[in-house]
């Protein structure tokens, strides 16, 4: 069938029907187009098969209407003539900057900006935005009724789709026509469309192709701070301004920490502000809210989740910056007040950013304030502000981020991050990129625990840095603001702020190591507690031991058939607690003799009061309940029951008769009960503490020793409330000092002033009526204690980061002293054996030094102190690389502003050649996505190589003199080894996008069991007619896959165990699952955004510069 109309088939598009009347047209001597769209790649391809044409002409209209929309820019009939050749300059620039990198893509838009200059071709921007029309004529020179001639109209445009020049090829059709009344009509159409557009001349191409790589080639230092202004982005000139209130300094350490974070709050929507201890976080992170209510507008609503201690502190600075209005100020145990509208809290998702102080405490993922406050943090905001986008931004407040484990990193990051598709430039599955980590990690915890005579201490400390290293290079680094007084020290221009306000940090000292002996009879009866103590029995594991069995702690574990199934997780509760227990009697033993006294007679009450129970057969087991704690009240068994049951609890699972037990149980109590009056017994004997004695040694002849202590104050601390009394007595009647003051949980509040007064070095009314205090961690966090210089660590406590935030109370600005002294009084070689206290404390102190850096060594001698200034031999060592860059980027923009903004324009794809001995035949690439940067280095030999940031940055570096090599040189393997570059991004980034591969899917198995508990609901709904809470399934299934809520995953897994152990009908399971959906739905259900716009997002990376070595 013959006809005139074809489409865009391999041999039948629109580039073979040109090509086939170029070859078959006796005089073609005019080609002229009107087109919509036009790429001068497109016409580089036509080109070759136009070689004899003599005139071209090409007419662009509705491009120009698209553009101008983009920019938010209403024209109402025509546009100036220089609006347009604007339009399309910015169109054309787009197009070099999106087009292949590789020589023959160059050389055709080259031509194409030649041929205009040679007039081969005219080009026209007509500046109607009416103009739809697509129609192309081929005609000769004298185009008459008798001679040839063609139209061809349709709706390709003159590009390599519209053309049918790629490899997969968009549906065209178009109509090709002779008839001369047809295209004599088009020529006179074309005319007058002619007549009415803006030419193109050799002025604006040059303008045009100067805007682009292809006609520059920078020096190796403008292409080198390119790449620190691109990177540093509004650091490098951020010259933002804050009247600061009065009395509050304006400390430029602080001030480059706002910018910077601000910068990682926009965009990773968080960050964690982990500056060290006494820096002065809170002011910065007020900085950074007072500066996001400025960006954002009057509206703005600030929520700050502070730990109960702290909250003073927080509304002060907040009214003294005046930003009050806009806060809302929640304890972090409160978060549930939010989530079920209690009180005056405004709805989770009208806060537009959130502050966590002390945000280390959030990092277990299975405590239920952690889910309310990933719900507020990841529940979209109502009321998009001045700053757009529906994700909140979250700040996260610590010293001490880590903690223990790289679980409780990751924990942090889902505050703010998607498990999947994180924006963390380079990791797109955050469980994935863990889950090696944390493997390790608790493979090395194994290891130790195994080492009972501590003979690798040195080895584990190495091993856990080389782990903390690979945390910190992928993942801290790029969401974290951290400096150490040794970064800001060795910061030429931080370092005269501080000189220049009088602002010194002191020197932390080694640790003081304080080992106390046991001699005799104690050193016996030590070793005979500790054996009690630790030497538990068990069948399989310890069959032959003689010690405590904690048997009332574990009563669940004895329970015996009906009863039993109440319990389906009976043995892990009991090994927990026993665990637990164990861990805190050896504790108690190493803090004080005192309060292991009083512990080993509280358990032998709460083990006699167990036996009682049997005794009257009723025996109860109430979790939710104290009922100890009742018993030590006196109460009454029916009583505590009446008790249980007003709450809501059943007697039948709360009281048990003791046939319900096996008859071990009450064997192991009676058993426990006797080593515990035998351990009483002998301890109520001793009256010798030889811990104590070398502590008041210490306090008489080296702790005010005024060469040490200048300032007469001390800040002891246990983690023991009855050591704190205990030593506050022994002081008090021993040394008859009266100046001691003793702060705990339950006096902190009404003793906080006379605390200021005293040991606080920037409260005004000063006052030296206690010069001694003895506190409990109560006074860990958050509170100056800077007024003293002397750190008193009575004993150790079990969360080793703690340590970091005692010595943070007087290690502050402001302190008063030039050195800090630390002492500390380290687990006797008994104790560490069982609890490995001091190699514990060791293995987690060395994990945090090795992910954040920090000042001094905190707990031992041994510790590896790694600041991270991540410094080159060539310069001074402790300088931090990072700020050094930012400051060269800095003092360019400083001195010399015309050069940095001519370097700041530079357009991507830029590149340079360098003659300098080095690195022959390689290239240095450097590539960018919304999502992901990277850093190529290939060589010679054809490798590419990923590289980091401080790595290119060394290659790179150049002398502002350094002139470029000849582009010439290199061109035989330049674009060759760009290309891999972009092949190796391309395979990696492909990798990481397939992280829902099924590869990648098997590793993430906690996601895998729960999308598949969701999928078995929605199996089981077939049978009903249930659409709504199918959908809503679906959605929550996309939620899981997102890794947006643990809650959401945690709560489902527990749906799933009840429904297990209940083993309902099919008609209750039904009405159980849309019960429980519409309350997950209810809970959890949040906009997403689409998994195409991510990943459109993150697989194609622009080429910002190349740099190429002859």
């Amino acid at each position: 069938m013959s006809t005139k109309f074809f489409t865009n088939t391999p041999d039948n598009s629109l580039f073979e029907k040109f090509k086939g009347i170029a070859h078959n047209m006796l005089d073609f001597h005019t080609f002229q187009a009107v087109v919509g769209y036009f790429r001068s790649l497109g016409y580089f391809k036509l080109r070759e098969e136009f070689e004899q044409v003599k005139k071209i002409q090409i007419l662009v209209g509705i491009n120009i209407d698209n553009l101008f929309r983009k920019q938010s820019k209403l024209f109402f009939g025509q546009i100036d003539e220089q609006a347009v050749i604007d339009a399309y300059s910015h169109d054309f620039v787009e197009e070099v900057k999106n087009a292949g990198y590789d020589e023959q893509t160059e050389r055709g838009i080259l031509q194409f900006c030649q041929d205009i200059i040679d007039k081969k071709l005219e080009m026209r921007i007509h500046r109607s935005k009416n103009l739809h029309a697509k129609f192309y004529l081929l005609l000769p020179e004298n185009h008459n009724p008798n001679s040839d001639g063609w139209v061809i109209m349709g709706s390709s445009n003159l590009s390599d789709s519209g053309m049918g020049t790629m490899p997969s090829n968009r549906y065209e059709l178009n109509v090709a026509m002779k008839d001369y009344d047809d295209v004599e009509y088009c020529k006179q159409e074309f005319e007058q469309l002619w007549e009415q557009a803006v030419p193109l001349n050799l002025q604006d191409i040059e303008q045009m192709k100067a805007k682009t790589h292809l006609a520059q080639l920078p020096t190796p230092y403008e292409l080198y701070m390119k790449v620190l202004i691109d990177t540093f982005g509004s650091q490098v000139e951020d010259d933002f301004t804050m009247e600061m209130p009065e009395g509050v300094k304006d400390i430029r350490y602080q001030h480059d920490a706002v910018i910077q974070g601000y910068q990682m709050l926009m965009q990773h929507n968080g960050f964690f502000l982990a500056d060290v201890v006494g820096l002065g976080k809170t002011i910065v992170a007020t900085m950074i809210a007072k500066r996001f209510v400025e960006a954002n507008g009057r509206y703005t609503n600030i929520l700050v989740v502070y730990p109960p201690a702290l909250e003073k502190n927080w509304t002060d600075t907040f009214k003294l910056f005046g930003i009050k209005r806009y806060a809302q100020f929640v304890s972090n145990g409160s978060l549930n007040k939010i989530i079920e509208g209690e009180g005056n809290f405004r709805e989770k998702g009208e806060y537009d950013l959130v502050i966590v102080d002390e945000a280390h405490n959030f990092r277990g993922a299975t405590a239920g304030r952690y889910d309310d406050l990933q719900l507020i943090c990841k529940t979209p905001r109502i009321n998009e502000g001045l700053v757009k986008g529906h994700h909140k931004k979250v700040m996260l407040l610590s010293a001490t981020p880590l903690n223990n484990r790289p679980t409780d990193l990751l924990n942090l990051l889902l505050l703010f991050q998607n498990a999947r598709y994180s924006t963390i430039e380079g990791i797109q599955n955050l469980p994935v990129t863990f889950s090696p980590w944390i493997e390790e990690y608790d493979k090395l915890m194994r290891e130790r625990k195994l080492d009972k005579k501590n003979e690798r201490n040195a080895e584990f400390a190495k091993r856990t840095d080389d782990l903390y290293e690979k945390i910190r290079t992928q993942v801290i680094d790029k969401v974290t603001v951290r400096r150490t007084r040794n970064n800001i020290k060795n910061v030429p221009a931080y370092k005269k702020d501080l000189d220049d306000q009088h602002i010194v940090f002191p020197d932390i000292l080694p640790p003081n190591e304080l080992m106390y002996e046991l001699n005799g009879g104690l050193n016996d009866l030590f070793y005979s507690t500790m054996a009690i103590l630790t030497d538990t029995p068990h069948p399989e594991d310890n069959p032959t031991g003689k010690g405590l069995h904690y048997a009332r702690y574990r009563a669940v574990e004895f329970l015996q058939g009906e009863a039993r199934k109440k319990y389906p997780t009976a043995l892990h509760i009991s090994t927990m607690l026993t665990g637990i227990y164990r861990v805190h009697m050896v504790k108690r033993l190493e803090s004080s003799f005192y309060a292991f006294r009083r512990s080993l007679h509280t358990f032998l009450r709460i083990t006699e009061d167990m036996i009682k129970m049997f005794d009257q057969n009723k025996v109860i087991i109430a979790p939710d309940i104290n009922v100890k704690d009742k018993q030590a009240k006196g109460w009454e068994l029916d009583r505590i029951i009446e008790y249980a049951v007003e709450k809501g609890l059943k007697e039948e699972d709360t009281v048990f008769k003791d046939e319900d037990f096996s008859e071990r149980f009450l064997e192991m109590l009676k058993e426990d009960a006797e080593n515990l009056k035998e351990l009483c017994r002998k301890w109520d004997e001793i009256s010798e503490d030889p811990k104590l004695e070398l502590f008041i040694d210490k306090l008489e002849h080296e702790f005010f020793d005024k060469e040490i202590n200048p300032t007469g104050k001390l800040v002891i601390f246990s983690e023991s409330v009855d050591t704190v009394n205990y030593l506050t007595e022994q002081l008090q009647n021993r040394l008859h000092r009266h100046d001691i003051l003793d702060v705990c949980a339950s006096n902190r509040t009404n003793r906080q002033d006379i605390l200021r007064k005293c040991f606080d070095a920037n409260y005004a009314e000063q006052s030296d009526e206690f010069n001694i205090v003895i506190t409990s961690d109560v006074l860990a966090e958050g509170v100056n204690l800077h007024r003293a210089n002397v750190i008193i660590n009575y004993d150790s406590p079990w969360n080793a980061t703690r340590l970091m935030q005692r010595i943070g109370r007087v290690n502050r600005i402001g302190s008063v002293a030039d050195k800090i002294y630390n002492y500390m009084f380290y687990p006797s070689m008994q104790g560490n054996q069982e609890i490995h206290l001091y190699s514990n404390a060791l293995i987690k102190l060395q994990g945090f030094h090795s992910a954040f850096g920090e000042d001094a060594q905190i707990y031992s001698r041994e510790e590896i102190v790694k600041e991270f200034q991540m410094f080159n031999p060539d310069i001074q060592d402790a300088v931090d690389r990072n700020l050094k860059f930012l400051e060269e980027a800095r003092e360019l923009y400083r001195t010399h502003r015309k050069l940095y903004n001519s370097i700041k324009a530079l357009p991507m794809k830029s590149r340079t050649v360098r003659e300098i001995g080095k690195h022959p035949h390689s290239t240095i690439v450097y590539l960018s996505s919304p999502q992901k940067v990277e850093y190529y280095w290939v060589k010679a030999d054809g490798k590419a190589l990923s590289i980091p940031f401080l790595d290119a940055m060394d290659i790179m570096k150049a002398e502002m003199e350094e002139k470029p090599g000849d582009f010439a040189k290199v061109m035989d393997f330049h674009y060759e080894q760009v290309k891999l570059a972009l092949e190796s991004y391309r395979k990696v980034v492909r990798k990481v996008v397939d992280a829902e591969s099924m590869e990648n899917r098997k590793k993430d198995k906690s996601t895998n069991a729960v999308l598949s508990i969701l999928r078995t609901m929605n199996r089981a709904l077939n049978a009903v007619n249930a659409e709504k809470t199918v959908a809503q399934i679906k959605k929550l299934e996309q939620i899981v896959e997102l890794g947006v809520f643990i809650g959401l995953n945690s709560s489902i897994n527990s749906f799933n165990r009840q429904v297990k152990k209940q083993k309902p009908s099919s008609e209750d399971l039904v009405a159980q699952i849309i019960d429980k959906i519409d309350e997950l739905f209810d809970r959890y259900n949040i906009p997403l955004d689409t998994d195409e716009e991510r990943n459109e997002e993150i697989l194609e990376p622009q080429i910002v510069v190349s740099e190429s070595f002859i």
